[in-house]
């Protein structure tokens, strides 16, 4: 995801000026919410009811070329109430800051932005780890995007997502991403295996 962050540091996505200073990454706390709209796009593909289909629909909602908008109702419809985004953002002083945001503001600050710059990321692969209605995702990520000068940018990196499961579908419950991205490798672990690029998940 891309996430413009108030504060004097460089961040894994470096826009034109003021405007587009951007922090990258994913993480969300999700808990049940029976407020929920629960309209879907009817497209198996992005079924919350399956962890492939949530996490699916988290990189569908925020991606597409420039000058398409998102949609950002079946983006608020990842979350329950209480959900959080994390986001480690590189600091002269400390290192890094830690700084959270929920998936509403997380809205405000891109509504225009992600369509401005063309952004795209897709899941490169996947390590999940489920114990009873919880499960906890590695999920790998490559970021597309046009840079200041026009040029299309990469940018690898982890999204650290954890889930909840109601018994009908599954909810995000944080996302947490570091910043930095850019500037860390991403661990041949974390990474898809062989000569196949697309996914590789570990259930």
């Amino acid at each position: 995801m891309c996430l413009n962050i108030d504060h004097k540091i460089p961040s894994c996505l470096k826009l034109v000026g003021m405007k587009y200073k951007f922090a990258f990454a994913l993480a969300t706390i999700l808990f049940t919410n029976t407020t929920f709209s629960q309209s879907w796009n009817t497209d198996t593909a992005s079924d919350p009811g399956t962890i492939n289909g949530i996490i699916y629909a988290l990189y569908n909602t925020i991606s597409g070329p420039s000058g398409q908008e998102r949609n950002w109702n079946d983006f608020r419809n990842l979350f329950a109430d209480n959900a959080r985004m994390f986001i480690a953002v590189p600091d002269d002083d400390s290192g890094s800051v830690l700084k959270s945001i929920t998936p509403e503001e997380y809205v405000q600050r891109n509504q225009t932005r992600l369509s401005d710059i063309g952004f795209n990321e897709e899941e490169l692969y996947r390590i999940t780890n489920t114990y009873g209605a919880g499960s906890q995702v590695f999920s790998t990520y490559e970021s597309h995007f046009t840079n200041k000068n026009g040029e299309e940018e990469i940018t690898k990196g982890i999204n650290n997502i954890q889930l909840y499961f109601d018994g009908k579908r599954y909810y995000i419950v944080s996302i947490f991403w570091d910043a930095n991205a850019k500037n860390i490798e991403v661990p041949e672990r974390y990474l898809p295996k062989g000569k196949n690029t697309e996914y590789q998940i570990n259930l």
